[in-house]
């Protein structure tokens, strides 16, 4: 359904960057218990790009003239990692469109050198060629180096402002999209800030045939098993089946092997939304889920395979984790849904957490589960309900994450609570099911649930306020990302999870500028921080 966010007037008052506020009274412990939650805004900086009115995918001048906002407006979809080697460097990527209506964006780097409470951004340098960057992931090695696994891609804007995917004609080279790894080094200066030139793993060009990349993952060399190893994944759709792919590098991203198939699935179902991670054993694993589109209501799965020699060989896949597949969107909102699981490591146990939505249509509501591998994705346990079975609304977009003492948490968008009383969309105020908040539910190193879901969120926010279009002028569905980031540490004191997630809070707006049509407030990115309760 079209977006139901009218004009926006421009938010008047103080914009702050910590957000601090009272839940509405009877709103029950979920919503009043956020002592020692912090919310802090990480888009703050200010990112420009001038309207590249002259590119050859480029053909409506209206994008240039109406559309277009050089301070970019919407900044969704995001991953965070923290350093290893200093738990106060934080650093996460988001994308950030230029042109919301339009689908246009690049990819932007967010660091924070004491602890998340302060942050420095700017766009990810050298795929000036390119007409967007996409999919964020960042992943440190466990010397401080960071890599940033990168999908750039080229479609065109018709005069009509349609989107036309057909490519071969445009520059660079003609080419639909490429998988590029972008590098930070500690021996370039600060990480995070400094980006070296990217590496270029693969391109790939439709001629008709659908040939094309999609969804990449990057890991490293986590527990220093493998010095100077980089690990990449992605999917590549070659016009009949979707293949899970691996690339690997063993001298911190120099170079990479030649991309080979791990995995491939054919209609109707597809294989894809790699995740690749290295072991505490030494082990590397590869994720990935077959999945049907959504709207087909039926199964899906998710499966693990690994490699004892460091990517070279890998094994069969293991028992295949099933789940019911719900609708994209959920009605009555018009964003997708997006990754449909997560998955990671124990560092402590060497155990596999994978966190995975699955769609009670008997309701209907979407809810998250959670399940763990003694065995490397042989067999799976019995699943158990991570978001609170009692609590209303929609649950989805989880991500699982785990700190060196063995405790984890699993994050989720939660639908739970009623929009608040400054939603700028004024008829969604009071609605049930429809405004996001973050949950956090921590779990013992065994799994036991630690409580239960914790709000990491201040403040409810509208996917509806001034949302991207992902498929331009004559799309249907908004964006609100198809995933966010997380990452937890411990310490002497215990362990911290580190959430960067997407807002549309009125008082998450320091920065923004109003242009292409829009005024604020729009999507910002925003750095949560909770400890175990």
């Amino acid at each position: 359904m079209p977006t139901r966010a009218a004009t926006l007037a421009a938010v008047v008052g103080v914009l702050l960057a910590t957000t601090s506020v009272s839940p509405s009274a009877g709103a029950g412990d979920y919503a009043t218990d956020v002592a020692g939650v912090v919310n802090i805004q990480a888009s703050t900086d200010s990112i420009h790009k001038t309207c590249p009115g002259s590119a050859p995918w480029l053909r409506d001048p209206n994008v240039c003239a109406q559309r277009w906002s050089a301070f970019a407006n919407d900044k969704s979809e995001s991953d965070l990692a923290v350093d290893p080697t200093d738990s106060n460097h934080i650093v996460g990527m988001s994308k950030a469109f230029f042109s919301p209506k339009d689908y246009l964006f690049e990819l932007v780097w967010y660091d924070s050198t004491d602890g998340g409470q302060t942050w420095q951004s700017g766009i990810l340098p050298g795929y000036e060629q390119w007409m967007d960057t996409t999919d964020p992931v960042v992943a440190f090695d466990s010397q401080g180096n960071l890599y940033a696994l990168v999908l750039p891609f080229n479609f065109v804007i018709e005069p009509s402002g349609d989107h036309n995917w057909d490519v071969g004609h445009v520059n660079p080279a003609g080419l639909n999209d490429a998988i590029y790894l972008s590098r930070s080094l500690k021996s370039d200066g600060p990480v995070g800030h400094h980006w070296q030139a990217p590496v270029l793993l693969a391109t790939y060009h439709a001629s008709g045939l659908g040939i094309t990349a999609d969804k990449q993952w990057v890991g490293a060399d986590t527990f220093g098993l493998h010095r100077g190893s980089v690990y990449a994944s992605w999917i590549a759709f070659d016009g009949v089946a979707l293949n899970t792919v691996v690339s690997v590098s063993t001298d911190y991203g120099a170079h990479f092997s030649a991309p080979r198939v791990v995995s491939s699935a054919t209609k109707p179902k597809f294989n894809g939304d790699p995740y690749i991670f290295e072991g505490p054993e030494g082990n590397v694993y590869l994720a990935y889920d077959s999945l049907p589109p959504k709207q087909s209501y039926t199964t899906g799965g998710f499966q693990v395979v690994v490699s004892h020699d460091n990517g070279q060989t890998w094994s069969k896949p293991g028992q295949q984790v099933t789940t019911s597949v719900g609708p994209t969107p959920y009605l009555p909102d018009s964003f997708r849904d997006g990754t449909p699981f997560s998955m990671t490591v124990n560092p402590a146990t060497g155990n596999l957490l994978l966190a995975y939505e699955n769609y009670d249509r008997s309701l209907p509501k979407g809810n998250i589960w959670l399940t763990q591998s003694a065995d490397e994705g042989k067999t799976w346990s019995k699943p158990i309900q991570v978001n609170d079975p009692g609590a209303p609304g929609d649950t989805f977009q989880q991500k699982v994450f785990a700190a060196p003492n063995g405790q984890f948490a699993v994050a989720f968008y939660d639908r739970r609570l009623a929009c608040p009383a400054n939603d700028p969309v004024t008829v969604d105020i009071g609605l049930a099911d429809t405004c996001i908040d973050v949950s956090v539910q921590f779990y013992a190193a065994g799994g036991v649930p630690i409580a239960t879901n914790r709000r990491a969120t201040l403040e409810s926010w509208d996917p509806n306020v001034a949302p991207p279009q992902q498929g331009g002028l004559s799309g249907t569905q908004t964006f609100i990302g198809d995933y966010f980031g997380g990452a937890m540490t411990s310490s002497a004191e215990g362990a911290v999870a580190h959430l960067l997630f997407v807002s549309t809070s009125p008082h998450h707006q320091a920065g923004a500028v109003a242009g292409g049509g829009l005024a604020p407030p729009y999507q910002q990115q925003v750095y949560a921080r909770l400890s175990l309760p």
